[in-house]
C-alpha cells in the first residue's frame, strides 16, 4: 500500500506520517518513509516553482511506485499542491490520499503554497486542529487498513523452522565465509525431511547466512523443493531445530543447563 500525506507546510504531514509508520511497524509491518523536505536535500531541488515541485513529486512518485512494486508499504509525506497529478498517481498506483490540514497558526504560514489545490473526491479528510496524533492515526487505518500480518506470520500449521549450518548443510570445516557454503548436505538430511514433509510438516530455514546463498545451495543439491521459505529474520515457528539451539524451561535452570551444553562443554 501507499500512503501520501499531502498538506500545506506545518499542518502536520510529517508527524502523522511517522506515527503511522511506529504504528505499522507495531503490526509487523516494515514501511519505508519518503518525505519531501529529505528528497529535496537529497537531490538538492531548491526550485519551489511549480516546475520545480511537479519535479519533485515525480520523485518521489517513482520511489513510491518501485517500493510498492517490491510488495512494500510506503509512507509519503509531501505538500503536493497539485491536484492534477495527485489524481494521477491515484489512478496509476491506488494509492491512499490523507488530506492533513489545520486551521491553526503554526509558524510555518510564511511556505505555504498560495496555489495549493484541496482535494474533491477519494480522500481521508484529516483535521488536526483538535485531534490528537494518536485519534488521526486511528482514522486513516479504519478508513484505509492494512491486513493484519499476524495471519502471515503467526503461522499455526506443523512448521519447522530449520537451521541450515550443522543441520542441512554438513559444516564440516566451521565458518569459512558467508558466501561459502562448502559442503554437501548432511547424512540423512534429504530423506528424513522429504518424510516430514510428506507428513504434512511445513518447512523452513532460518539462518544468519546470507539467503541467496542457501537457496542457490538447495538448487544445487536438488533440495529446493523441500522448503517453503529461506528467511535471516526469526518467523512464527511450532518448533525450532539448531545445532547451537537450547530449550528454555525457566531462568532457574539456565546456568547449569548452559554448562552442560555442547557448545560449552568442549
Amino acid at each position: 500500500m501507499i500512503y501520501w500525506f499531502i498538506g500545506q507546510p506545518g499542518h502536520g504531514k510529517t508527524t502523522l506520517a511517522k506515527a503511522l509508520i511506529d504504528q505499522l511497524r507495531r503490526g509487523g509491518y516494515s514501511p519505508y518513509h519518503v518525505d519531501g523536505d529529505d528528497l529535496r536535500a537529497l537531490t538538492t531541488n531548491k526550485d519551489y516553482s511549480r516546475a520545480g515541485r511537479e519535479a519533485n513529486i515525480r520523485r518521489a512518485q517513482n520511489i513510491a511506485q518501485y517500493l510498492h512494486g517490491q510488495g512494500e508499504i510506503v509512507v509519503v509525506s509531501f505538500v503536493s499542491p497539485y491536484r492534477d497529478i495527485r489524481e494521477e498517481l491515484k489512478q496509476t498506483t491506488g494509492l491512499t490520499e490523507v488530506y492533513v490540514h489545520t486551521t491553526e497558526i503554526r509558524g510555518k504560514e510564511d511556505r505555504h503554497v498560495n496555489d495549493f489545490e484541496e482535494p474533491l473526491n477519494n480522500f481521508i479528510d484529516v483535521d488536526t486542529t483538535n485531534t490528537s496524533v494518536e485519534d488521526c492515526v486511528a482514522l486513516i487505518l479504519e478508513e484505509s487498513p492494512v491486513p493484519s500480518k499476524e495471519l502471515k506470520t503467526l503461522d499455526k500449521r506443523k512448521t519447522l523452522a530449520v537451521d541450515f549450518d550443522g543441520v542441512i548443510h554438513r559444516y564440516s570445516k566451521g565458518f569459512q565465509g558467508l558466501e561459502n557454503a562448502y559442503d554437501p548436505p548432511m547424512d540423512g538430511a534429504r530423506e528424513v525431511l522429504q518424510k516430514l514433509k510428506d507428513k504434512g510438516y511445513v518447512l523452513k530455514i532460518m539462518s544468519s547466512r546470507p539467503a541467496l546463498v542457501i537457496e542457490e545451495w538447495l538448487v544445487k543439491y536438488e533440495m529446493e523443493d523441500l522448503f517453503d521459505e529461506v528467511s535471516n529474520n526469526k518467523f512464527a515457528a511450532t518448533v525450532y531445530l539448531d545445532d547451537r539451539g537450547f530449550h528454555f524451561t525457566n531462568w532457574a535452570s539456565v546456568e547449569e543447563k548452559l554448562a552442560l551444553h555442547p557448545k560449552f562443554a568442549q
